[in-house]
Formats: structure tokens, C-alpha cells, sequence
């Protein structure tokens, strides 16, 4: 099946109103991005002292899944991730995990990015990294087999194309999942 994104005359309602709904995911997204970078502070937010909110993990696998889902669905209807998957082995697919893997953990804890976290330093590198790292790839998979399904790309793979094509659109949707950590 092919995902058409046109609404015309002839579109049932149903099929138009779920056209829309399926593009305003990314649009909000997009859209909370630009208000945390780009936001003004109002006149009220003088008045009171800022007090940051205290991160929870769930909140912070919350704007995993958030930014995987930002970058899923912005990239899952390309033909690409599909192409690529094609053309990878086991082999490919292996390094494209560690190479997501060790991305995200940069992104968030070794780089140094403004809003990133810091390893305490009596913690081993490994248990943030089995914290927050893997399943926020986790996340960043669950989220690119859902956005693949929801935009038919699964429709006729068989499981060990699926799963290709899965590690290929997490590589990106991991990306996402990390630099949500650091923006919002």
C-alpha cells in the first residue's frame, strides 16, 4: 500500500481526517521544539523565580520516545530506509546498533552538551549506560517498527527485512531520542 498524502474532492472524510491527524504529529513536535529553543519568556516569568523541575526517569524515557518519534515520522515514509535496509547484512545491521548505541550515550553523557547529563563519579559508565542508554534505544526501536507500520512499509516483509529496516530507521530515531534529552 501506498501512503498517499493528497486530499482531494474524492477522499472519503475518515480517510482525510486520519491524512491530517497522522501529519500533525510530527507538526506539534516540531512545533514544542521550536517554543523550547526558540520561545520567548513572557513578562510572568520575571515575576517568579525560575525553579527547575526536577527530571524523573520516566520523563526522561518520555522525551526519548518523543524525539524518536519526531525523526520516525519524518523519515519512515522516504523510500530510503527501505533501500538501505535491502542492501545491509547481519553484518551492517550489528555496527549500525553499536554505532546508535554509542551515539545516543555520546549525545547525552560524554559530549558535554548543554543540558546533558553528568556521570557521577563514583557510578560506573555502564549503568547509565544500562539506565538510560539502552532503553532509550530500545524506545527509539518500539517507536521505528510502529512508524514503519503506520505508513504500510512493513506490508509484505518478511520478519528479517522488518527487522532491517527497523535498525535502519532506529539509527536516526535513536539521534532523535538523544537530542530530545538535551533540548526540552
Amino acid at each position: 500500500m501506498l501512503f498517499r498524502s493528497t486530499i482531494t474532492h474524492e477522499t472519503p472524510l475518515h480517510e482525510g481526517i486520519g491524512k491530517v491527524a497522522v501529519q500533525m504529529v510530527p507538526a506539534a513536535i516540531g512545533a514544542l521544539l521550536a517554543k523550547s529553543e526558540f520561545g520567548a519568556a513572557s513578562e510572568a516569568d520575571d515575576e517568579v523565580p525560575l525553579r527547575r523541575r526536577e527530571e524523573t526517569y520516566g520523563g526522561e524515557l518520555f522525551l526519548m520516545g518523543v524525539g524518536a518519534l519526531f525523526l520516525g515520522f519524518n523519515l519512515a515514509p522516504t523510500d530510503e530506509m527501505l533501500l538501505i535496509s535491502y542492501q545491509m547484512s547481519a553484518v551492517h545491521a550489528l555496527a549500525l546498533v553499536a554505532c546508535s548505541l554509542a551515539l545516543m550515550h555520546g549525545f547525552v553523557f560524554a559530549v558535554g552538551f548543554a543540558g546533558g547529563s553528568k556521570i557521577d563519579a563514583g557510578e560506573p559508565w555502564w549503568s547509565s549506560f544500562a539506565r538510560f542508554t539502552l532503553p532509550g534505544y530500545a524506545i527509539a526501536l518500539t517507536i521505528s517498527i510502529y512508524v514503519l507500520w503506520i505508513f504500510g512499509r512493513t506490508d509484505g516483509l518478511d520478519p528479517h527485512s522488518m527487522v532491517m529496516a527497523t535498525v535502519v530507521l532506529g539509527f536516526p530515531s535513536a539521534i532523535g531520542a538523544a537530542a530530545a534529552r538535551l533540548i526540552l
